[in-house]
């Protein structure tokens, strides 16, 4: 047997030993140089990325040339956020394609109402870190972007909002379990009359649980008996060819959702 002394072990190693400790180091060599330039690819990626805060929508155009954005935010573990692109102008007439991923580059979240063209892409953040927002566009044209946080309307939940025309709210309703609840929502103050829809999207398309509109309401309880482990979609937003909301003047509305259990 060929072998030789190895005056860093003390020991005799021979050929063939040698031989796999050369693959091995080559092996860990080779896999820190693709982490280095995974690392300098994202790091590259990440400086044609706009930073969006929370809150404050982003304005935005596509060209025929250019019909993608990236946008990075810091998020938490745990937080549920939406996403939500919509075209700008009087007909807006622009398609959107919306990709979350984490610092590794993993796709996170669900996207709804797409064949509204009105998607909006919900996730919760599964760690604290940066987090890149991909938006892609089938044609130019403006848009807004918006980021915010959002909440999971779990019973004894109680929530206040405002909303103008021309905007959406977005919460979900996700148990392990099967509920029956009472989803109370009130108008208190404010003259705008937006739509309130609760949907499933089991099959992909959207499946109409419960919805409430109308222009003198104040109030209304909703008894929702709801599937385990299924997502709903709850949505406020103005009713499609609601066209007195766009030719009256109205005030924004200020209300409240409260998620209580049926006994």
């Amino acid at each position: 047997m060929n072998a030789f002394l190895c005056p860093a072990a003390g020991r005799v190693v021979s050929f063939p030993q040698a031989r796999s400790i050369h693959l091995l180091k080559k092996f860990i060599a080779l896999w820190l140089l693709a982490g280095l330039l995974l690392h300098g690819l994202l790091a590259l990626h990440a400086q044609d990325a706009t930073p969006i805060t929370y809150g404050v929508p982003f304005e935005g155009e596509f060209t025929v040339d250019n019909r993608q954005a990236r946008f990075i935010f810091e998020g938490k573990a745990g937080e549920i956020i939406y996403v939500f692109p919509q075209g700008t102008g009087l007909f807006p007439m622009l398609e959107f394609d919306i990709r979350l991923t984490d610092s590794r580059n993993t796709a996170l979240g669900a996207l709804y109402n797409k064949e509204r063209l009105k998607p909006v892409l919900i996730a919760e953040l599964p760690a604290e870190g940066r987090y890149t927002i991909t938006l892609t566009g089938n044609m130019g044209g403006t848009y807004r972007l918006e980021l915010q946080r959002t909440l999971n309307l779990l019973p004894d939940t109680q929530i206040e909002g405002v909303i103008a025309p021309e905007e959406s709210r977005f919460y979900i309703i996700r148990s392990p379990q099967p509920l029956k609840i009472t989803l109370t929502y009130t108008r208190l103050d404010g003259t705008f009359s937006p739509e309130l829809r609760i949907e499933d999207f089991e099959q992909g398309f959207p499946r109409e649980i419960a919805a409430v509109f109308g222009r003198a309401l104040s109030t209304a309880t909703l008894e929702l008996s709801l599937e385990a482990n299924v997502e709903y979609l709850v949505t406020l937003a103005q009713k499609a060819f609601d066209f007195a909301s766009i030719i009256e003047t109205v005030t924004p509305q200020r209300y409240r959702i409260s998620i209580a259990s049926l006994r």
